[in-house]
């Protein structure tokens, strides 16, 4: 079965669970996900089943929204509520201007350290597993970008924010940040993935209703708007089908070949003008 499905993962659920699941309702052996949302994060979620999985290395999406909230007063071993409380600190109360002041600097390119509790490799090793034995390593900073940060609701102790990040932030990270430059201890109580580049929460499914709703987006919409994808026509087609290079005028050095609306290819250039085969989907 070839299929795209938009997913609105619930709480306490793996992504791995996810595929799980999915694997059993529609017997396709072959699945996959552009990115991981953590156990108790819930939200959007894009899963590939059958001959659309080759697709999986052209769908990575720079830009995700997230709903957040943070917890004030405390910092825990996960930067999250989940985790063990480390140290608690009084509540320096702030009013609206002041968060959004405060939100307004984090905005752009900014080196941000990823947290233990990460699936980055280390020696061989994921971060996570080393917290786990009690470890603590040093982290290279890594290059993000935040493109919106948006208070939409705070108290005493805590804050709501809706940030559009770029691939690889932690909010985890980027809420313990943001309590940090208020003068406060905080850690990320809730979290919600509800945007992935244009596709939207609200046209995800349950996942015990994804039988119902294999066919509602396209894998032309899934695909990174960072390849060039071109129409071909039937002469052009029939190369492609047989793997052979194709001459073509292309802006990126990738391209998605596009056949009567329906993807068939991912051609790499050669040279100028002459593009190889890298993956089909014939």
């Amino acid at each position: 079965m070839d299929a795209c499905i938009l997913i609105d993962k619930p709480q306490n659920m793996t992504s791995f669970d996810v595929c799980y699941k999915l694997r059993k309702l529609t017997n396709e052996k072959r699945i996959g996900h552009t990115g991981t949302l953590d156990p108790n994060a819930t939200g959007l979620m894009i899963v590939l089943l059958g001959k659309y999985t080759k697709f999986l290395p052209y769908c990575n999406h720079d830009k995700k929204e997230y709903i957040a909230t943070c917890k004030l007063g405390i910092k825990t071993d996960t930067q999250d509520i989940w985790g063990k409380i480390v140290e608690e600190k009084a509540i320096t109360s702030l009013d609206e201007i002041t968060w959004k002041e405060i939100l307004n600097k984090f905005i752009g390119d900014q080196q941000q350290i990823p947290p233990m509790v990460s699936a980055i490799k280390q020696n061989g090793k994921r971060l996570y597993q080393l917290a786990f034995e009690g470890k603590e390593v040093k982290r290279e900073p890594r290059n993000i970008k935040i493109y919106e940060l948006e208070l939409l609701e705070y108290t005493n102790d805590s804050f709501k924010i809706r940030a559009v990040v770029s691939a690889g932030t932690y909010i985890r990270t980027l809420v313990e940040d943001i309590a940090k430059a208020s003068n406060n201890l905080g850690t990320m109580s809730y979290l919600r993935r509800t945007k992935i580049q244009n596709i939207c929460i609200e046209d995800a499914c349950n996942i015990d209703d994804a039988i119902n709703h294999l066919f509602d987006i396209s894998i032309n919409k899934i695909i990174d708007d960072d390849y060039q994808k071109i129409e071909i026509d039937d002469k052009l087609f029939a190369e492609v089908k047989n793997g052979k290079r194709i001459n073509i005028d292309a802006k990126t050095d990738i391209v998605i070949l596009i056949h009567k609306d329906i993807i068939v290819a991912a051609y790499e250039k050669e040279k100028e003008g002459l593009y190889k085969c890298r993956r089909g989907l014939l």
